[in-house]
């Protein structure tokens, strides 16, 4: 045994070495607070809380004279008891003290636990996938509860969740019939704090200054909590707050529409544009654009929990929960777009069937500033009591939860143009981010040059969406002896997402198209942008800097110009029936399951098994239009007539039976051998199912995006098996080996349709073929409490997963074969961490491998986010028992996200994020 505790720590020691750790939340897990309760651990007890598996708990009074364990250790204990008791596979995460979840978000820390990895959108962790399957397969809840979500989807963002309010999170990757919440991949019950499980008042508070490097700005974090009891333990009240103003930027480079297939014959893109010097060409790929951008994000974020209990006799306890967050986001794209729809092709370097090199003349180049609002509030409040009578436990939760986005305000998307340009594009180096520039015969410093701009195409308008759930359940359980207990539970939940779409039509948009109707704009609307974009990015020979302008100036511009006749010519938006949706889901379900716990050959052996029913109601509503002609203008834009709109509504029905089974072996007091087996499944997204319609009209973008009311829901089988090695107090070494068969996938198919002189590409989802997904998961974590001295303060986690899946689907469009959206083939984790006497360290470094982030892209093209890795960092010194100083360091590697189309040589965005860095103080008493 101390021979292979040193072969672990030696393992250990080497992934300190090798990336170490961060805000190392590994699993961490379980009850919130300071003392070393028994976990709540799996099954689920109907309201969000794991169940025990233990004869007894003790009582609050009992729980205070136990060993106190903080810190990360104590998040590693609390984590660790969830894993062990739990008769299903469950991983925690918790806060190593209350309101102290070290990293930026929930995702950010769930991205520890083995099998489980986030998708990042500029740096944050937004959204979480698990065993290889993305958002829209993992079911999301708060207590237990179903979260609304500001998404078109059912996939719940992270970011809008702040970190401070949280005790923990548990990821249940095997279900029971009692768990809330269908999905094919996981469930992610977030919780909060509890008061009648804290010591009896305990106030804590924060306040820090993150700086953003790339922004160069500085930004407030604060936030604070307040737990108190009365001595009894029968009423507590827990009231959480956060607030953040955080300012960052990223700079990217983007091929905006993609790639494209190009000719110049036969009414091909550049049919009669080719210079003398160019042979006629067909099918050859190009990038439809280039769009360099700098994105400038204001991001004020308010969150607030509170909890109320009272626990009026000893078998009865009333707990009321509420959750409300405020987010007010303004993202700003300030960028360059040429598509080469006007000049001459003058020059062209072919490699095989795709262009590395172009250049035009007497082109047109777009400046472009897209002002984009994401105003979202999040609420949910939920009443459960509880009671128990001897053998006899029920439980009742009603819960209402209401997401609601604004995003229809002041978002803006502009371009400015200047003609004539000189332009070209060099593809040769290999980079992501293309050689580029452009020109002007006529005067110098064209892309910063302020006088010779004229207005083109502009959209005004944007969506209000909602979502509400509302959810009523009595769950109850009977022991009928210390060996088997019995559940039972009915519930009754309801979803309507509702989404109302203001837009102008397709003429407005193009009122001012061309850039020499309203030309020259005045000089004074605009400036250079001075920002150096892509600074690190020190080779290439690419444009740094261009025109930058307030679009809301520009917008009362436009709207104060009148033509020789007095004729204003801007068009405000109209609600627009053709891109609004109302979908609506009722659903009926009840089970039933058993806990059994008997000895096998003298080892503990623990089964849960159960059904659950589950039956589904949905309608969708909306409104049909028909594309009657599309032509060219010859200015860079097409013209588009649509129909007048048709209502439509259609309507569902399915019911599924979902048997569950749990089972835990004892081999020995250390050694777990778990398996479990299911049917489970998971709803269509609810944008999916929506009628709603989208036209774009750019050229060399022409796509129709709609839904399809008529999909089923994702439906699979899936069996796992597991060992959990306990080699020490704060130690385990587990591996678990998965596999799911999937009987069917939704997934997105685009073909071709022509209207009139355009081709668009019309896309909408389909119910296509299933998949089979298996895999293995390694997770290791371990506290060096034997080494002498100081080296005893280290520790270290590990993790690392292999999905692969037999999914292999046409793209219609390109021919190309591609996967399952969101699986890495293989990611993993590193922690080392160090606690000692007032000194608190981590180091992590995550990985993942590349994913197919959208199965069809811009022109049907599969599109992958490649490979990333990150490392991060936090300190803390407690100067004090109440008092501690912190830091923390986000992206040390400064890593960039990069996305392409197909294969790596076709760059779809391609950003930088920067480093980030917080000092903060920490009180607690």
């Amino acid at each position: 045994m101390k021979v292979t505790t040193k072969l672990l720590c030696g393992i250990a020691a080497c992934a300190v070495m090798a990336g170490g750790a961060a805000p190392a939340l590994g699993q961490d897990a379980g009850q919130q607070g300071d003392t070393a309760q028994p976990a709540s651990a799996p099954t689920d007890d109907g309201n969000g809380r794991p169940v025990v598996d233990v004869q007894s708990r003790p009582s609050a009074a009992d729980a205070t004279q136990e060993i106190v364990v903080t810190g990360i250790r104590g998040s590693i204990s609390r984590a660790l008891e969830i894993k062990r008791e739990s008769i299903n596979v469950v991983d925690s995460i918790t806060s190593e003290d209350l309101g102290k979840l070290p990293d930026q978000n929930v995702a950010e820390s769930l991205q520890r636990i083995p099998g489980v990895t986030i998708e990042r959108n500029r740096g944050d962790g937004q959204f979480v996938s698990v065993r290889g399957l993305g958002p829209d397969f993992n079911a999301v809840t708060l207590n237990g509860r179903t979260l609304a979500t500001d998404n078109v989807g059912r996939a719940f963002s992270f970011d809008v969740l702040p970190s401070e309010l949280i005790a923990g999170a548990d990821v249940y990757k095997s279900p029971t019939a009692a768990i809330n919440g269908a999905s094919i991949g996981a469930t992610v019950n977030i919780r909060t704090i509890r008061p009648l499980d804290q010591n009896e008042h305990v106030v804590a508070a924060s306040a820090r200054a993150d700086y953003s490097e790339l922004r160069d700005a500085f930004s407030p974090n604060l936030s604070t909590l307040v737990s108190v009891r009365n001595e009894a333990g029968t009423f507590g009240v827990a009231i959480s707050a956060s607030y953040i103003n955080r300012k960052t930027r990223d700079d990217e480079f983007t091929i905006g529409a993609g790639h494209v297939k190009r000719s110049s014959t036969d009414g091909g893109y550049f049919e009669g544009r080719l210079g003398p010097d160019v042979d006629d060409f067909t099918n050859v790929d190009t990038p439809s654009n280039l769009s360099p951008f700098f994105v400038v994000s204001d991001k004020e974020r308010f969150g607030l929990s509170g909890t109320v209990q009272l626990k009026p006799t000893d078998n009865l306890l009333f707990t009321l929960d509420t959750l409300y967050t405020h987010l007010d986001q303004l993202d700003l794209y300030t960028g360059l777009a040429y598509d080469f729809s006007g000049g001459t092709l003058v020059d062209q370097v072919l490699e095989g069937n795709s262009a590395v090199y172009q250049k035009l003349e007497g082109g047109f180049v777009d400046e472009i500033i897209q002002r984009t609002p994401r105003k979202s509030d999040t609420f949910l409040i939920g009443l459960n009591t509880e009671w128990n009578k001897g053998p006899l436990d029920l439980a009742v939760d009603v819960s209402y939860s209401k997401a609601s986005l604004n995003g229809r305000t002041g978002n803006y998307f502009t371009t400015i143009r200047r003609t004539g340009m000189t332009m070209w594009y060099d593809r040769r180096s290999g980079n992501p981010i293309y050689d580029y520039g452009f020109s002007s015969p006529d005067y110098a410093d064209a892309p910063i040059d302020l006088e010779h701009i004229g207005a083109h195409y502009f959209i005004d308008g944007g969506d209000l969406r909602t979502d509400k759930t509302f959810e009523a359940k009595i769950d109850g359980s009977y022991e009928v002896s210390d060996a088997l207990t019995l559940h039972a539970g009915v519930s009754r939940q309801t979803r309507d997402k509702d989404q109302d779409a203001y837009s102008q039509s397709f003429g407005g948009q193009c009122a001012f198209c061309g850039g020499t109707l309203y030309y020259p704009m005045p000089s004074g609307l605009f400036h250079a942008t001075d920002m150096n974009f892509f600074s690190k990015y020190g080779g290439g020979n690419i444009v740094r800097d261009w025109v930058g302008y307030d679009p809301l100036e520009l917008i009362r511009s436009l709207q104060d110009y009148r033509t020789a006749d007095g004729e204003s010519l801007y068009e405000f938006p109209h609600y627009d029936p053709a891109q609004s949706s109302l979908v609506t889901e009722r659903v009926w379900l009840g089970y039933l399951m058993a806990d059994w716990k008997t000895d096998i050959g003298g080892m503990p052996l623990a089964v849960n098994a159960g059904v659950r029913v589950e039956d589904t109601h949905f309608t969708s509503a909306g409104a049909a239009q028909t594309i009657l002609s599309a032509r060219p203008n010859g200015q860079g834009q097409n013209i588009i007539e649509v129909s007048d709109v048709v209502p439509i509504d259609f309507d569902g029905h399915y019911t599924d039976v979902l048997p569950s089974m749990n089972v835990r072996l004892d081999l020995t007091d250390n050694l777990l051998l778990r398996f479990a087996a299911s049917k489970v499944m998971t709803r269509p997204t609810l944008d999916d199912l929506s009628p709603a319609q989208s036209i774009q009209t750019n050229p060399g973008n022409e796509t129709i995006r709609r839904g399809n009311p008529d999909l089923l829901p994702f439906r699979a089988k899936q069996a796992e098996i597991g060992l959990e090695w306990y080699f020490q107090q704060l130690g385990v070494l587990s591996a678990t080996a998965f596999y799911k068969d999937i009987d069917s996938f939704v997934s997105l198919q685009t073909t071709p349709q022509q209207v009139d002189q355009v081709i668009f590409q019309v896309t909408q989802p389909a119910n296509g073929e299933g998949a089979k997904v298996k895999g293995v998961e390694v997770g290791y974590r371990q506290t060096f409490d034997f080494l002498p001295g100081a080296f005893s303060g280290l520790g270290a986690e590990a993790s690392y997963t292999y999905v692969d899946s037999t999914a292999n689907y046409a793209n219609d469009v390109t021919g190309v074969r591609y996967g399952l959206e969101g699986l890495s083939p293989n990611s993993y984790t590193l922690v080392g961490f160090y606690e000692k006497g007032p000194v608190q360290a981590r180091v992590a470094y995550t990985w993942r491998d590349r994913f197919l982030q959208v199965a069809n892209g811009r022109n049907g093209d599969p599109e992958y986010f490649d490979a990333y890795g990150q490392l991060d960092a936090s300190l803390t010194i407690a100067l004090t028992d109440n008092l501690s100083l912190t830091a923390n360091a986000l992206n040390l590697t400064d890593s960039n996200e990069f996305i392409y189309s197909t294969t790596t040589d076709r760059t779809k965005e391609y950003r930088t994020t920067g480093r980030r860095y917080s000092l903060g103080v920490r009180a607690r008493f």
